[in-house]
């Protein structure tokens, strides 16, 4: 179960992340390499700016919306259920 600590909720996605059958895992973290190159970019084309970061955060709390409301929509057939 998520909370409100960010490190306990990384280690359940690392958890759930080495749970998944190798292929799955694989583009699980591409997705997430992705992601994170993408906000590498932001950072060195707008160093130290608190805008970007501020829409940056936004845009990731967004997509963890999306996830949990399709959770809500779909009961047993989220995202991370259909992995396995």
């Amino acid at each position: 179960m998520f909370s409100q600590n960010i490190e306990e909720n990384c280690e359940i996605l690392r958890e759930l992340i080495r749970g998944i059958p190798p292929s799955q895992r694989n583009k699980a973290k591409r997705a997430a390499a992705k992601i994170e190159k993408a906000f590498t970019d932001l950072q060195k084309d707008y160093p130290k700016d608190a805008a970007v970061a501020l829409g940056a955060a936004f845009a990731i709390y967004m997509i963890g919306a999306r996830i949990v409301e399709q959770a809500k929509e779909s009961p047993g057939e989220n995202l991370i259920q259909l992995l396995q």
